[in-house]
């Protein structure tokens, strides 16, 4: 939607292309608006202040009289009234009677009865009354020229133009609109008999009608302009339409949980082309709806639908700008049918809509067409490639200088995300984000602030600091993004929810990482767009917690709802299910395969992401005893790392590279590459791998004492006691019982070397109560980092 929306031609609003809007309808809904409003005004006009005539006097107009603050709640309800669909009688009361005074809610019902009891005649004369009203020069409630005078006086013109057939059809609808809100008015059986005989007969034969389920046909067949309005409501005037479709329109970009839920805006849509069927906009709305739930042929349906239909705009002027618009409207709709394409992963379809898109923009020379055109190119082309930087560049030097501040903060984003997989240096990445940011901030544009801050959260997560990761998700959660009072809940949010649960469990505060995941849950149900994002991540923790409680068949289900979500994610994960099963074939076959693929399309993934295939390779290779060729994996992930910059993972890689030296009986170097990447391990890892790297420390520093001086080993063994006290804590909040059952099995023997035989009973007994909750059934998990 994006891409077709500028200062020229906004999608959702209407009005600028020929299109006359439908006549107003009068409806039993809206006499009871109108009747609402005249009430209030009588009110109003019939108060007086209070009179003191002595001391202790008391006001007897108390009641009648308004204070400011149910004032605006009247004006505010009624106009969210006027605005909405028709409703039914019983909806009405039950909206409005929480905010009408006691009198004013009799007087409103009253009257309402009145119609029903007495025939067309009060009707009549109660219009009649309306229009005295608003012409009385001394009414000062409400001016003519307001909003509600202004939806009075149509209410008017459109009964005055009614014939005596109309009017007497209208009355037969109002009766049954009224008969079906009677509960929401405690309307007696006995008032049903009320009136004329006509009307009772009228009233029965009507009832009859309903119950014979011909009620809504007749309506449809025998109202004045062929249109319905039974007694259910739901009729959208094209007011109304305008109105309903830019709400849903607006919160469909900015916070989709306020929208209507899929199905019930289906069906809103539905009741307002079957009250408005030229009206083409309908239909996008219906495409975005259909987009929420990815259903393709719909979604598809329905942009044909719109463009079919908005192609007739300018009949009623002249050909050469009818044919102006229609060729506008082509490009367009050769946009979002790019645009469809993409979101459904077709990417040759998509690329050939968007270069017939951009043919018919060059000939038309429409610069900002081929500008949001240009903005679909570089992300469907290769990322990381210097012709998709140079088509990025051109974008956003293009539309800074056509003043299009919504694609140039796009493009800026998009470049510094391309100079990042590019190998580019970290500064100059958030340079550009930086220059995104001003944008932002000069043009309010809320949804790309969030969008910048969840871009520098993840840069920063990639780039190894973690911290500062965390602290742009929380500034995307804490920016005030509210426009016309609803505050922007989009994809970003979702993301920084998932990045800041991550972080609470990456230091084993599970219970507040389930809470935050809960949160998301809330704000991005399941039927909404951005919901895959909170899935995943939830599958995410949920394996990890799984895999560290040894709980491997929970894990099998983890993976195989992560595979539903990202197959190559499910596989490097599943790969490491099986390593810890000791299924080490599998786990090979697994890892080979996917470091394959990545290989051959390196660009398609994330620069971090063939560092973890290497680490897991190496891992499983250490694991089993095959040292070389861990280390082979072990140096190819730091050479990626370092020509990335990703500085995290060299430090880990470094870890892992100590490991296996001191798997190979090097303690001293190992020990030096330790004390070199422990500052950044400590500063921005996890709590993972701060246990197992401060773990494989000690075991460094113990083994190189070894060949030290007697006090040299014995000032070793006590600070790696020490520092194993830190280890055991680490993993017993990650709940990592394996470990644990390692490092306490490690203390124990540091405990025997110092000789304090209390300790190091008091560490076999934990050993031993472990080892009977957790045993060990294959050596893979034995010489693990």
């Amino acid at each position: 939607m994006s891409s077709a929306s500028n200062h020229q031609k906004d999608l959702f609003i209407f009005g600028p292309f020929g299109k006359k809007p439908l006549k107003e309808q009068v409806t039993p809904h809206k006499i009871s608006l109108m009747v609402l409003i005249y009430e209030y005004i009588e009110m109003r006009r019939h108060q007086k202040p209070p009179v003191f005539v002595g001391f202790g006097a008391q006001d007897t107009t108390s009641e009648e009289k308004f204070k400011e603050r149910e004032k605006r709640d009247f004006m505010t309800s009624i106009l969210k009234l006027i605005q909405s669909p028709d409703m039914t009688l019983k909806d009405l009361t039950d909206q409005v009677q929480p905010i009408l005074k006691q009198t004013h809610y009799e007087i409103f019902a009253e009257r309402l009865k009145g119609f029903y009891q007495e025939g067309v005649l009060l009707l009549m004369d109660f219009f009649q009354d309306v229009t005295k009203q608003l012409s009385d020069p001394s009414n000062g409630v409400i001016s003519a020229s307001s909003i509600l005078g202004l939806f009075l006086r149509r209410m008017i013109v459109a009964f005055e133009k009614l014939s005596f057939s109309q009017v007497t059809k209208l009355f037969t609808r109002y009766k049954d609109y009224y008969e079906a809100g009677q509960v929401g008015l405690g309307m007696d059986e006995s008032d049903q008999f009320g009136g004329s005989l006509i009307d009772s007969i009228t009233s029965q034969s009507g009832r009859f009608r309903s119950g014979l389920g011909l009620g809504k046909s007749f309506e449809r067949s025998h109202h004045g302009d062929g249109k319905s309005d039974d007694v259910d409501g739901g009729f959208f005037s094209y007011k109304q339409a305008e109105y309903f479709i830019s709400r849903q329109g607006f919160l469909l970009q900015h916070n989709e949980n306020e929208a209507l839920s899929p199905a019930k805006l289906q069906e809103k849509i539905t009741d307002m082309l079957r009250s408005n069927p030229d009206m083409a906009e309908a239909h996008f709305l219906s495409y975005l709806n259909s987009l929420r739930v990815k259903e393709y042929c719909t979604a598809l349906h329905n942009l044909y639908h719109y463009f079919d239909r908005n192609t007739n705009i300018g009949s009623d002027g002249s050909q050469g700008n009818k044919n102006r618009e229609e060729a506008v409207s082509r490009r367009y709709a050769a946009l979002n049918l790019a645009s469809l394409h993409y979101r459904f992963g077709h990417r040759d379809e998509s690329l050939a809509a968007l270069h017939e898109a951009i043919r018919m923009a060059q000939e038309t020379n429409d610069h900002e067409c081929l500008q949001h055109a240009l903005s679909w190119l570089h992300r469907l082309e290769e990322p990381g490639t210097s012709y998709t930087a140079n088509l990025m560049a051109r974008s956003v030097w293009k539309s800074e200088e056509l003043n299009l501040p919504n694609i140039t903060s796009m493009g800026v984003q998009s470049l510094a995300r391309n100079n990042a997989f590019a190998t580019a240096k970290p500064a100059s990445v958030f340079e550009f984000l930086l220059k995104s940011d001003l944008l932002n901030c000069q043009h309010s544009q809320s949804h790309f602030m969030c969008v910048s801050y969840a871009q520098k959260s993840a840069l920063w997560e990639m780039y190894g600091k973690r911290e500062s990761s965390a602290m742009c998700s929380l500034l995307v959660l804490n920016l005030n993004t509210a426009v016309n009072g609803i505050f922007h809940n989009g994809e970003a949010v979702c993301i920084a929810l998932c990045n800041v649960a991550r972080c609470h469990a990456d230091d084993g505060n599970y219970s507040a990482a389930f809470d935050i995941i809960s949160s998301a849950k809330q704000r991005f149900p399941k039927h909404t767009q951005h919901a895959n994002t909170w899935m995943i991540c939830e599958q995410q923790l949920l394996f990890d917690r799984a895999v560290m409680n040894r709980k491997f068949g929970q894990a099998e289900t983890n993976v195989t709802n992560i595979r539903a979500l990202n197959e190559d994610e499910a596989v490097i994960r599943n790969a490491i299910l099986n390593k810890e099963k000791g299924e080490v074939t599998q786990s090979l076959t697994e890892l080979t395969q996917l470091l394959e693929k990545v290989k051959k399309d390196k660009r398609k993934y994330v620069p971090d992401f063939p560092c973890r295939v290497y680490l897991a390779l190496a891992e499983l290779f250490v694991q089993t005893g095959n040292h070389t060729s861990g280390l082979s994996h072990v140096l190819d992930c730091i050479t990626h790392a370092k020509e990335h910059h990703l500085q995290y993972m060299v430090a880990l890689a470094t870890v892992h590279l100590s490991f296996i030296q001191f798997l190979m009986q090097l303690p001293q170097p190992a020990l030096e590459l330790l004390r070199q990447q422990l500052l950044p391990i400590i500063s921005h890892g996890n709590l993972f791998d701060k246990a197992r790297t401060m773990y494989c420390y000690v075991r460094c520093l113990v083994a190189s004492a070894n060949k030290g001086p007697e006090q040299k080993k014995r000032a070793a063994l006590v600070s790696a006691v020490n520092m194993m006290d830190t280890v055991i804590d680490y993993f017993k909040q990650l709940e990592a019982h394996q470990r644990i059952k390692d490092a306490v099995y490690y203390q124990a023997r540091l405990y025997n070397e110092l000789g304090r035989t209390a300790e190091r009973n008091k560490c076999a007994y934990q050993f031993k109560q472990l080892d009977s909750q957790y045993p060990t059934f294959n050596k893979v998990s034995v010489c693990v980092l």
